[in-house]
C-alpha cells in the first residue's frame, strides 16, 4: 500500500485517530514506508567502521590459505602411530610464517608452533602438553583422531564464499575479518542526512539564566547524542519558538536539505501544539498518537522527500520513542538489510508490579547482581521528565499492553541500555 492510499483508507485513519496506534503496527508501517538510501560510496576499511554495506563480500581467498596447526606441539603421519608404546625422533621445527621444505623419515615427527605450516603428507598434530620429550624425542601412549588439532584450508571461509552480506553495519569485528581477506576498500551506504530541532518557547539555551516556567535545552542534546553515535550526517537548526509561520518555513527548508527531519515538543494537543497541523498542511501524517507509555504523542509522516519523526517534548518519553521507532527507522534507511527490533532478554524482577492494560510501557530499572543471580529493580521516578531517572537507570523493563499484573520473581523482558544508548 503507498502512503496515499494509507491516508485514503479510513479503516487504517480509524485505528489512530482519535485512538492510539499499537507499537507493532507502528513498526509494521515505519517498514513498509521508509526508503533505503540509493547512494554509495567506496571507503577503505579504516573509515567504514559504523556503515552499511551495499554489496555481498566475497572471499577473494581460502581462509586459512594453508593447513596450520592450531596448537604448540609436535606433527606426525597418523598411519605410523600405534595405540601404545610411540615413539617418534623429533627431526626438525616449524615455527608460524616459515614452512619446512626437508623429506622427514616416515618415524620422525616435527615441533610445530601454532600457525606453523602443516608439511606435506603430515596430517595429525598433538599438543605439546600430552608428549613426553626425552632429549631429541617425543613419547606417548595414545593414538589421535586424524587430523586432530589441523586447521584446514577454507575452513573458516572458502574461496569465493560470501564473507559478509549487503546490509550488515560493519563492526569492529567485521573490519578485522576484512583485513584478513586482504580487502582494502568496501562499497557502503552513504550516510543520510538528518535535520533535528527542539521546538517550545519555554525552552532556553544552554549558558543562559533560566527563568520561572523555563527549562533548559536537554532534548536537542539528548536527540544530537543519539544521533551522532549512529554516523549519520546531522544538521542541527537549534531550537523554534512555538510560532506557526517559523516553524512551516523550517519545515520546508530541512525538507530540501536532509533525507529525515526530526523535532521534539509541539506534537501533543495543546493550543501551542501545532507541529501535527503544519505537517497535515505541507506534507503527510500517517500516525500520531502511540499506545506507549512514556512517548504517546509522536508522529510520522513526510515533508517532500523527507520523512518525518515529531517526538514528545519531555525528555523520557523522546529518548523511548527515538530508541524504539527512530533509531531503527535510521539504520533501515542506512542500508540495513531488514528492520530491526532492538532484541530483548529475560531477567526476574524483584518486586510485583500492578499497571494498567492498554498501552506498552518502558520502564526505568536497574538489572542487579550478576549471572544467574541477576534481576531487575524498577525505579520508583518514572515520570516522563524525569531524565535522573534515565540517567541512574541501566535498562528498560518492558511491559506488554495486556499486562496488569507482574509476580514477583517472575521474567520479564529487558532492554540493557548498553548497546542501545
Amino acid at each position: 500500500m503507498k502512503i496515499n492510499e494509507f491516508l485514503k483508507d479510513k479503516g487504517c485513519l480509524s485505528e489512530y485517530d482519535p485512538n492510539t496506534m499499537s507499537y507493532e503496527k507502528a513498526l509494521m508501517l515505519l517498514e513498509q514506508f521508509l526508503t533505503v538510501t540509493k547512494k554509495t560510496t567506496y571507503l577503505s576499511i579504516d573509515e567504514a567502521q559504523g556503515c552499511f554495506l551495499a554489496e555481498d563480500i566475497k572471499s577473494p581467498v581460502n581462509v586459512p590459505n594453508y593447513n596450520n596447526s592450531a596448537m604448540d606441539g609436535f606433527v606426525f603421519r597418523h598411519k605410523f602411530i600405534k595405540p601404545k608404546n610411540n615413539k617418534f625422533k623429533i627431526d626438525g621445527k616449524i615455527l608460524a610464517g616459515h614452512p619446512i621444505k626437508n623429506k622427514i623419515s616416515s618415524m620422525s615427527c616435527l615441533q610445530i608452533m601454532t600457525g606453523g605450516m602443516i608439511p606435506r603428507t603430515f596430517d595429525t598434530v598433538i599438543p605439546q602438553e600430552l608428549v613426553n620429550i626425552n632429549h631429541e624425542t617425543v613419547e606417548f601412549d595414545f593414538k589421535p583422531k586424524v587430523a586432530a588439532n589441523i586447521r584446514k584450508i577454507g575452513e573458516d571461509i572458502k574461496k569465493n564464499q560470501v564473507a559478509i552480506k549487503q546490509g550488515v553495519c560493519l563492526n569492529a569485528c567485521n573490519i578485522g575479518l576484512l583485513a584478513s581477506l586482504g580487502i582494502t576498500k568496501v562499497k557502503v551506504f552513504q550516510s543520510i542526512r538528518i535535520g533535528f530541532f527542539s521546538t517550545g518557547d519555554e525552552v532556553v539555551q544552554l549558558g543562559s539564566k533560566i527563568q520561572a516556567g523555563q527549562v533548559y535545552d536537554s532534548n536537542r542534546f539528548l536527540i544530537k547524542a543519539f544521533i551522532k553515535k549512529m554516523n549519520a550526517c546531522l544538521v542541527d537548526y537549534g531550537n523554534l519558538s512555538d510560532n506557526k509561520t517559523l516553524l512551516e518555513n523550517q519545515l520546508k527548508k530541512a525538507s530540501t536539505e536532509c533525507d529525515l527531519i526530526i523535532t521534539t515538543g509541539g506534537v501533543s494537543v495543546g493550543e501551542a501544539d501545532y507541529m501535527k497541523e503544519i505537517l497535515t498542511k505541507i506534507g503527510q501524517v500517517l500516525f500520531w498518537k502511540m499506545a506507549i507509555k512514556p512517548g504517546r504523542p509522536m508522529a510520522f509522516g513526510k515533508v517532500k522527500k523527507a520523512f518525518y519523526f515529531g517526538l514528545p517534548g519531555n525528555p523520557v518519553s523522546a529518548a523511548v520513542t527515538f530508541l524504539q521507532f527512530v533509531k531503527p527507522s535510521i539504520r533501515f534507511m542506512m542500508g540495513s538489510a531488514k528492520f530491526e527490533k532492538i532484541p530483548y532478554v529475560q531477567l526476574k524482577i524483584n518486586t510485583e508490579v500492578q499497571r494498567k492494560k492498554g498501552r506498552k510501557e518502558f520502564v526505568r530499572g536497574i538489572i542487579q547482581g550478576q549471572g544467574k543471580s541477576s534481576s531487575v529493580m524498577p525505579l520508583l521516578q518514572q515520570g516522563s521528565g524525569m531524565l535522573k531517572s534515565m540517567s541512574d537507570a541501566n535498562c528498560f523493563i518492558v511491559f506488554d499492553a495486556d499486562q496488569d499484573l507482574i509476580r514477583k520473581n517472575s521474567y520479564v523482558n529487558i532492554l540493557p541500555f548498553d548497546g542501545i544508548i
